[in-house]
């Protein structure tokens, strides 16, 4: 509100300083003669008056005359020159021959040559309108000031409102479902934060009850899917043909996708919430860290023939969160060794000032630029060389987008140095002390 109303003084200041810049030296300029020729018209008769009563007096009398006969009788100031105590320029010498009078101060004082020796002249003072507009103007000024206080007397209430009102809207876009804005009785915008907190209250009804659907689903269906992996295991003790092992084969390795991506769907829940109000970051050992990461998808890279490959490099520590930066490294390489053709190299590297890049490389066909965005959305697959025929829930780029978003980072896709695509994580490093506090 203070840089508004600074802006706002400074605004008017300006514009009333340009308006008279404009005014005195622009159409001042433009209009001289026009003003010329009015000024000399309006006091050509005083001249002619005044010529008239001094020409036939002595030079030397003409002082004392004009004192006490001639001054009386005129509202302006007047009194005799010498010679040697005017100096004309070549503009005034120019106007004297013209007029026969020279005009000074912006019309305000006129000098009229009187005959005689030694030379004389005639001085009038008009009166100095100049000071009476600056005058008015500095009035105008105070008066524009006070305008703008009150202005800002009455908007300060509204500016704060609005300020309130943004505030909950971010906050809000941000995750925090529970944030209402609450604005005094006597609010001008009272209505639109009504409206705005049923707006909340709405929305946080539905992403409840979506959540508790999700959640409630993905538990339910943990215990059918345990009671069908029971019952395969329990028909593959009997002796069945060489056709019926490989149908329970089939289905084992159905039952474990489904249950993959109830994992996920459970995980993905869970992350719905602001996770810098859940999480706690801790420094975690680098090489334990990537190691075991490589170890869970270690029997995955054997069997598609992948070599994964940490670079070295990197710093012996990294802050985190462990279970949720986990899963996301884990998401990370698995979608890696899953479409790499034979190579998937990781580095992590502390990038000045305060962040951690984890970068991961495939050497597999890379993902096209119309579809790198899409890619981190839930349950989004490509229809080329990323299908459903390579597996996966769909949620592993979702959940690591989530986990990048509670570390205030981010995650994006970029062509491999390799020939396939390359997946760069990015999140700020928080001081110790400053982290969120833990479920």
């Amino acid at each position: 509100m203070l840089k508004f109303l600074v802006r706002l003084v400074v605004v008017v200041l300006i514009s009333l300083g340009l308006a008279y810049l404009f005014l005195d030296k622009g159409l001042g300029t433009l209009l001289k003669p026009m003003v010329e020729e009015v000024a000399f018209q309006s006091l050509r008769g005083q001249f002619h008056e005044l010529h008239a009563r001094l020409d036939a007096v002595a030079p030397a009398q003409r002082d004392s005359v004009l004192r006490e006969q001639v001054q009386p009788h005129y509202g302006i100031a007047m009194r005799v020159l010498r010679g040697d105590q005017v100096h004309l320029t070549d503009d005034e010498l120019e106007q004297r021959q013209t007029l026969g009078v020279v005009m000074r101060d912006d019309f305000d004082t006129h000098l009229v040559p009187l005959p005689g020796e030694p030379a004389q002249w005639l001085e009038l003072r008009l009166p100095n309108v100049f000071d009476t507009v600056l005058a008015v103007s500095v009035w105008i000024c105070l008066g524009v000031v006070v305008v703008v206080g009150l202005l800002a007397l009455w908007a300060l209430p509204m500016w704060r409102d609005m300020d309130a009102l943004r505030n909950a809207a971010l906050r809000m876009g941000q995750g925090e479902l529970s944030m209402r804005v609450r604005l005094s009785r006597i609010a001008g915008i009272r209505h639109v934060g009504e409206s705005f907190n049923q707006m909340a209250e709405r929305i946080a009804a539905l992403i409840d009850n979506q959540r508790s659907l999700t959640n409630a689903v993905s538990h339910e269906l943990r215990t059918p899917l345990a009671r069908l992996s029971f019952e395969v295991d329990l028909l593959a003790r009997d002796g069945l043909s060489p056709a019926h092992q490989r149908v329970l084969r089939d289905m084992r390795a159905d039952i474990a996708e489904l249950e993959s991506m109830v994992a996920e769907l459970l995980v993905y829940a869970r992350l719905e919430r602001p996770m810098e109000e859940t999480v706690r970051l801790e420094t975690v050992d680098t090489r334990d860290w990537l190691g075991e990461a490589l170890a869970q998808v270690a029997h995955q890279a054997q069997a598609r023939n992948v070599c994964c490959v940490v670079a070295a490099g990197h710093p012996p520590h990294v802050r985190l969160h462990p279970r949720y930066m986990s899963r996301a490294l884990l998401n990370l390489v698995q979608n890696a060794v899953r479409y790499a053709s034979g190579r998937v190299d990781i580095a992590l590297t502390h990038t000045p000032p305060g962040h951690f890049e984890l970068i991961v490389d495939d050497d597999g066909p890379g993902i096209p630029v119309a579809d790198r965005e899409r890619i981190f959305e839930p349950f989004i697959r490509l229809d080329e060389s990323r299908d459903r025929g390579t597996g996966g829930a769909g949620l592993g780029l979702a959940i690591v987008r989530r986990v990048a978003a509670g570390h205030r980072g981010a995650v994006w896709v970029c062509d491999s140095p390799m020939g396939g695509a390359r997946f760069v994580l990015r999140w700020t490093v928080t001081p110790p002390g400053q982290d969120a506090a833990g479920r």
